[in-house]
C-alpha cells in the first residue's frame, strides 16, 4: 500500500506535497518548479491552481522567500530576498507570527513586514495552505513542519 504522504522517486521515497490543493503556497528557498525533489510533478500540480476558468475563478497565491533568484521565485506572486544565513531566522519568524512559541529573531524591516503579511494569509487559509522549505538543515525543516 502506498503511503499518501510519500511518492516514489529514484528508488527512494520523498515527501508528497499537494500543490494542487493549496490556496496559498509559501516556499522558503525550495525551487519546486526547477530543481527541488520532483519538479515535474510539483509544477503540474502547482499550475492546476494557477489557471482561472469558469469553474475556478480564483487562483492560488504564491510567496517565495529565497536568497537567490530561482525558477520558482521568478514565477511567484511575491518574492522576498534574504541572506542565505537567514533562512532559519525567516522560518522561525514565520512560526512565531503564526502563533508558535518563542520570540522572533531580529530581521530587516522589509522582511519582517513580509513575514507578517504571509502569516496573515496563511492563517486566513488554514487547512488550504502549504509551506515548503529547500533547506537541508534538519532544524529548519523541524520549524517549517511546525508552521
Amino acid at each position: 500500500m502506498r503511503d499518501p504522504g510519500l511518492i516514489a522517486a529514484n528508488g527512494g521515497r520523498i515527501p508528497a506535497h499537494n500543490f494542487d490543493q493549496a490556496d496559498v503556497v509559501v516556499s522558503l528557498g525550495a525551487d519546486f518548479l526547477g530543481t527541488w525533489l520532483a519538479p515535474v510533478e510539483f509544477a503540474r500540480a502547482w499550475s492546476m491552481k494557477r489557471k482561472i476558468n469558469e469553474k475556478a475563478v480564483a487562483m492560488s497565491k504564491h510567496y517565495q522567500f529565497e536568497s537567490f533568484l530561482s525558477l520558482t521565485g521568478s514565477n511567484a506572486d511575491e518574492r522576498f530576498t534574504h541572506r542565505p544565513s537567514e533562512t532559519g531566522a525567516v522560518a522561525l519568524a514565520l512560526l512565531v507570527a503564526m502563533g508558535g512559541g518563542g520570540s522572533a529573531p531580529q530581521l530587516p524591516a522589509p522582511l519582517a513586514q513580509a513575514i507578517t503579511k504571509v502569516a496573515a494569509d496563511l492563517k486566513a487559509h488554514n487547512g488550504r495552505a502549504l509551506v515548503v522549505c529547500g533547506s537541508n538543515d534538519p532544524n529548519v525543516q523541524t520549524v517549517v513542519r511546525e508552521i
